[in-house]
């Protein structure tokens, strides 16, 4: 089976389609908080650690706040937030928070003086209350996608740390190989020179056969005229 470029291209694409970001949706139901059930809205926010959006909607709440802030089992509360799209006056507001492997559920209540905020009762204030714990969800979310930017930047940083050392090591290769290729060349050279010298030796060998034959025949002349001396 023969998979089309583009087929190709799509399978290799997949491992960085799945990264897109996610929809922040607020979602208005009844939920139980410390003074009983009442209308909530709530945001799951992806990637989020709870520390950090706790931290954060606590400063994030207290923004020209004229009451005093509590967190009390698990859930922060401010008697006196400020914020003139939701009321003209200082409202209470209440938050939960549970984390996730996905990130942080936030769930917020919003008194404005005895009622609490519900897009059936208060239409405009339950706008202005969405936009408000939409704008804090979309800048955790951000915060949260650029700690994730940051490390991918260092693992791209470390992936390409690694790529420099086998581009070092191909080079260190590629010297060695020079430098062999110059040991071969002069090995080669005192090769031929060795080779040079093995036939002057055997021309030498021959020679001198032929001098130790004479003088072995000097030798001989020699001999037969002491044997015939008589």
């Amino acid at each position: 089976m023969q998979f089309k470029p583009f087929t190709f291209l799509l399978f290799a694409l997949l491992p960085f389609l799945s990264f897109g970001q996610k929809e922040l949706k607020i979602i208005e139901q009844e939920k139980e908080m410390s003074i009983g059930t009442r209308n909530a809205y709530v945001v799951d926010i992806p990637q989020a650690k709870l520390k950090d959006v706790v931290n954060d909607f606590k400063k994030y709440i207290k923004k020209d706040a004229k009451g005093k802030l509590t967190d009390e089992k698990g859930e922060i509360s401010l008697l006196g937030a400020v914020n003139k799209n939701i009321s003209s006056m200082p409202f209470s507001i209440f938050g939960r928070f549970v984390e996730s492997s996905e990130g942080v559920t936030v769930s917020i209540w919003v008194a404005d003086g005895e009622s609490f905020v519900s897009s059936k009762l208060t239409p405009d204030k339950s706008i202005a209350v969405n936009k408000y714990l939409k704008d804090f969800a979309i800048e955790q979310y951000k915060q949260a996608v650029k700690e994730e930017l940051e490390n991918e930047k260092d693992k791209a940083k470390a992936e390409q740390k690694i790529l420099e050392g086998f581009v070092k090591d191909q080079k260190k290769a590629e010297g060695n190989i020079e430098d062999h290729k110059v040991e071969i060349a002069n090995r080669e050279k005192k090769i031929k020179e060795e080779e040079a010298n093995i036939g002057t030796a055997k021309s030498n060998q021959e020679k001198q056969k032929d001098v130790i034959a004479k003088q072995n025949a000097v030798l001989n002349t020699v001999q037969q005229k002491l044997n015939n001396i008589k």
